[in-house]
């Protein structure tokens, strides 16, 4: 039998906060892990690999029962899924949900055939059974709509300091931010100035006035806290300015790692915004404000002195997807032994991709979503954006490799750059959009775009290889011959797009010379020029000229700024 919990993606992504984005994962992990708990009681669960922790657990439970207990089973696990929900509920004190969560599932019996018949019975059932709505949605009078999915009736308004003003919750939508706290899951801020503030944490350590400007924010920091401690006494239950409290007893260093990043940016203190920000009952005093100012101004120039990674406000949702994973579970002829051991050595790979790619992204700086093996979504930092992508799909690869004969799985991934101000929502929507663009181009295939706070301003499709390595690791090199300084001449991108019918006509050789001589003449380093020829993109007698790519390396070199 398979059961799950389908629409994980939309649930996830209804999301405003990086809290909300996280605790809507931890949420649908841990109702996918009572599942599994529910389900070794009585049976053998063939899929996921049975670690014993909740996160990242996929939605799709595949279990062996004895003949006829089957729906007995299915129930059980479908009620140990609600019954969870429901702790959850009470908890946030929400209103009760008619028809959440949908758990589905499908039964089938002994056949003559064996698991693999049984397997792709299942397989047909369960692709039927997504078709069917139960419709035990209760009827509901909404004069709001939920601020989080956009489809759910608000029934609480400001819900007792889980909303901003103009914000109204479902009962869902409630239930996702008490789950997600205030201080539990990093900011867009904190993930995007991740490797500036490491990098200033480690100066600290050896020079002395690194540490001295460091305390000098934490100082302004802390009295600025105190202020509004006092002044929103018994308003909301305010605690005070989030990402500073649990700070206190550290030494300087460590304190720069673990703050709040929003602090380390100097546009953060203006006093209305400010308040408005983090909803004060007072307008802090301009002066403490521009001594807050001054510390996070002197911390930039010290990374700049010292060549360290620079503050940056952009950031990017990293996704990723197996290629045609359930095409490959679905195989026999790629299945090593019987096909029953064969899905749970796969299924215990997959788990062990999902750690390691875990590991992967945290290694770069960034923070995972979730991560089931064949299923990943990350934030992570602009400057190791790349790396991490790249690292990722490499584990996966290797992880898999030698579970399943034949050519060893990939996975297609999505890149979608974004400043911190822009919609997180609108990011992780434009993620797996871009997703299904890459898939469709090519299988394993990527897709980068850069949302801009005006909108998209460049979108790249390709193959994930071209020649002899990835594109990510061609692009990468591209950014490093444009220089330090991070220039592009406008000419060299228009005259590649007007030229392009013409430059197509050139041999291999010819086009890298050309392409090389455009780079000098704009004024950029000749590197440029085979840089951009390892992206070029030959389909038939046609090649794809890498106007899109010089554009995202551009942005990634230092054109954000």
């Amino acid at each position: 039998m398979i059961v799950t919990i389908p629409g994980v993606q939309r649930f996830v992504a209804e999301s405003r906060r990086t809290a909300d984005l996280f605790a809507s994962s931890e949420i649908m992990s841990t109702l996918a892990a009572t599942m599994v708990n529910s389900a070794r009681e009585a049976g053998e669960v063939v899929l996921p690999g049975v670690t014993g922790e909740a996160a990242g657990t996929p939605n799709r439970v595949v279990v062996l029962t004895p003949a006829g207990s089957g729906r007995t089973v299915a129930q059980k696990m479908a009620d140990a899924a609600h019954e969870r929900w429901e702790r959850l509920r009470k908890r946030a004190q929400a209103a009760p949900v008619v028809g959440f969560p949908d758990v589905q599932w499908v039964v089938v019996p002994p056949m003559e055939e064996g698991y693999d018949a049984q397997w792709r019975c299942a397989q047909d059932l369960l692709g039927r059974r997504k078709r069917i709505r139960n419709f035990t949605f209760a009827p509901v009078t909404a004069e709001r709509i939920c601020s989080l999915s956009g489809r759910w009736p608000a029934d609480r308004i400001h819900a007792d300091g889980h909303a901003k003003p103009g914000e109204y919750l479902s009962s869902i939508g409630l239930i996702k931010r008490f789950s997600g706290g205030q201080e539990k899951f990093p900011s867009t801020w904190s993930i995007a100035s991740a490797p500036y503030r490491h990098a200033l944490s480690e100066l600290a350590e050896t020079d002395a006035e690194c540490s001295k400007e460091i305390a000098e924010l934490r100082e302004v920091l802390g009295h600025l806290d105190e202020v509004v401690r006092q002044a929103q006494q018994g308003s909301r239950g305010h605690k005070g300015l989030p990402g500073i409290a649990r700070l206190a007893g550290e030494n300087n260093a460590e304190w720069l790692r673990s703050v709040e990043g929003a602090w380390c940016a100097p546009e953060t203190w203006n006093p209305g915004r400010l308040r408005r920000d983090y909803d004060l009952a007072v307008r802090p005093d301009e002066t403490w404000c521009e001594l807050g100012q001054d510390a996070a101004n002197a911390l930039k120039r010290r990374a700049e002195t010292h060549k360290l990674p620079p503050l940056s406000p952009y950031l990017a949702v990293l996704a990723q997807d197996a290629d045609e994973m359930g095409k490959t579970l679905g195989d026999r002829d790629r299945a090593i032994g019987s096909f029953r051991d064969w899905h749970q050595k796969v299924s215990a790979a997959l788990g062990e991709a999902g750690k390691q790619q875990r590991t992967a992204i945290e290694d770069c700086r960034g923070s995972v979503v979730y991560a089931g093996g064949d299923d990943l979504l990350a934030l992570v930092p602009m400057a190791t954006a790349l790396k991490a992508a790249q690292r990722s799909a490499e584990v996966f690869g290797t992880t898999l490799q030698g579970v399943v004969t034949g050519q060893t799985p990939t996975v297609s991934t999505a890149l979608v750059f974004f400043h911190v101000s822009f919609p997180l929502q609108s990011a992780v929507a434009a993620a797996h959009q871009l997703l299904e663009e890459a898939k469709d181009r090519a299988r394993p295939g990527l897709a980068v775009a850069v949302q801009r706070r005006s909108g998209e301003r460049v979108r790249w499709v390709a193959p994930w290889r071209l020649k002899d390595d990835t594109a990510l690791a061609h692009v990468d090199a591209l950014v490093q011959a444009m220089g330090s300084a991070g220039t592009l001449s406008p000419g060299l991108a228009i005259g590649m797009e007007r030229d392009a019918a013409e430059l197509a006509t050139l041999t291999p050789d010819w086009l890298e010379r050309e392409l090389r001589r455009r780079a000098i003449r704009q004024g950029m380093p000749e590197e440029v020029g085979p840089a951009l020829h390892a992206l070029c993109v030959r389909r038939g007698d046609r090649v794809e000229l890498p106007v899109d790519a010089l554009l995202v390396a551009h942005f990634l070199r230092g054109g954000n700024r």
